[in-house]
């Protein structure tokens, strides 16, 4: 947040008239067909593990935007060959909730890359003297889940990675081993991606498509979950261990960009991109440097210990609340229905909420009442909150409080005077319910020096560009801001 901070405190408030400027584009709006039914089968992420009792998964928030009858049959820890088993031996019920549907979601392979990832690990540690005491080799599971990595000595494990350069070189050549097994499918390399998760995948689109040829069928990308922030492994590694973690992640890069495209490959599905958003950069992990490793610590809860069992702590990788909000806007984005008479897949339409008695307002739907609920609004990464702003049709794109239909000088300087009004002791306010929202354009409850800032920097930018020249909405303006200060 260093960067942010620099930006916004050396970002000058001082503004030119200078000519109108374009405005960021609303969305399309829905058609009038209804999503009736949505089924989902995976594994822990679509189970929503992780979240507490007052959150929503992903798929509860796209079940209500819709209002939609949900039948969610995912089980923690499914790997693609546990999944298809489970598609080989449906209960009528599921086969009923297939037969009726209108989307059908699908995660899974995550489990798979993590199973390997944990084996080689613990494999490698075993005869290195880097197991807790009690656990030895014939201790480590077939298929290991993620708690597995509790017999992990990681102390000793961190000691290795800074301890020598015959380590460092062992440690890589373990990364390359499991990435190339995982990912290449020439000479002797498993291709687990290609050979064994792609082929369960197709199996399974096959089955749905047998019981119901008319349904949607979405398939998520997985998300690359070591994506930490640099300055939370300066604080808490060592040299050699961070300088392992930041190969893991250039390796992992790769193993999730191979499952994507990948999975682009199979026929009959659509494919939800959960990889580019939670890595949130504007060329996708192409930009995931060392500087700007993508924002998959703030969707996960990766770098907030949890209990594993047995009183150990280990990292979670599962989506906290805002990564299954960041997902379920993508779902909602890309979830179509079959229109009977034209035979087009159209964009359903958000189901009418019901009025609340007390207020006569309408009851908000749970995407709304999500985002509201989250308490780090402002450091929402901006390309996945143009993701947020483009899915939810209530939510204003930020910038033009005059409602001019652009962003201009008018609004930067009213923006950044309502802001030095409401900073002074008896400041009160003159912007209306709309010019607020509109002017909040970080969308965390307040105008502040980050709404001024943002504003003025935005129209100084539209302002210099040449005619002809593709101009950058203010999510990507922004974001080439944090990055590059």
């Amino acid at each position: 947040m260093k960067k942010y901070l620099s930006f916004i405190l050396s970002a000058s408030l001082a503004l030119s008239a200078l000519a109108p400027a374009t405005v960021f584009s609303e969305s399309a709006e829905s058609s009038a067909l209804t999503l009736d039914n949505i089924v989902v089968f995976g594994d822990s992420i679509s189970n929503g593990y992780g979240l507490n009792d007052s959150e929503n998964s992903y798929a509860e928030i796209c079940a209500d935007y819709f209002g939609s009858n949900l039948d969610n049959f995912s089980k923690d820890g499914l790997d693609s060959s546990e999944l298809l088993e489970m598609f080989q031996t449906l209960t009528d019920e599921q086969k009923n909730s297939i037969a009726k549907s209108d989307v059908v979601v699908i995660s899974t392979g995550g489990n798979d890359i993590l199973q390997y990832i944990i084996k080689s690990i613990l494999n490698f540690a075993a005869p290195r003297s880097l197991l807790k005491e009690g656990y030895t080799a014939e201790d480590i599971p077939e298929k290991p889940s993620a708690s597995s990595i509790k017999m992990l000595n990681m102390n000793a494990f961190k000691e290795y990675a800074d301890g020598s350069i015959t380590h460092t070189l062992a440690l890589d050549n373990l990364l390359t081993t499991f990435t190339d097994n995982l990912s290449l499918t020439t000479g002797s390399y498993r291709g687990i991606i290609h050979n064994e998760i792609m082929v369960n995948i197709d199996k399974i689109v096959k089955i749905i498509k047998e019981i119901n040829p008319d349904t949607q069928i979405v398939v998520q990308t997985v998300y690359q979950p070591f994506q930490l922030s640099q300055d939370y492994i300066s604080k808490n590694h060592g040299t050699g261990y961070a300088m392992m973690l930041t190969q893991l992640r250039t390796k992992l890069n790769f193993v999730m960009d191979t499952f994507r495209n990948e999975l682009m490959q199979i026929e009959n599905i659509e494919v939800v991109d959960v990889l580019d958003t939670f890595t949130a950069l504007e060329n996708g992990l192409k930009d995931s440097k060392d500087a700007t490793p993508g924002y998959a610590y703030y969707f996960t809860n990766i770098q907030k210990p949890y209990n594993a069992g047995d009183g150990e702590e280990s990292m979670d990788l599962h989506p906290n609340q805002k990564g299954h909000l960041a997902i379920s806007s993508l779902l909602i984005d890309t979830i179509k229905v079959r229109n009977a008479e034209t035979n087009e897949w159209l964009a359903p339409a958000p189901a009418e909420r019901p009025v609340d008695n007390e207020t006569g307002e309408a009851v908000p739907t749970l995407f709304n009442a999500t985002f509201d609920s989250i308490e780090d609004i402002a450091d929402y990464p901006p390309l996945a909150m143009e993701q947020i702003v483009e899915t939810i049709p209530d939510k204003v794109v930020p910038g033009d409080v005059d409602g001019n239909g652009k962003i201009d000088a008018v609004d930067a300087s009213a923006i950044s005077i309502e802001y030095a009004n409401l900073s002074t002791i008896d400041g009160v306010p003159t912007f209306t319910e709309e010019q607020n929202k509109k002017a909040d354009i970080n969308y965390d409850g307040r105008i502040d020096a980050r709404d001024a800032t943002y504003a003025s920097m935005y129209y100084a930018y539209l302002s210099t560009t040449q005619p002809g020249e593709e101009e950058m909405n203010i999510f990507h303006f922004i974001n080439q801001k944090l990055i590059n200060n």
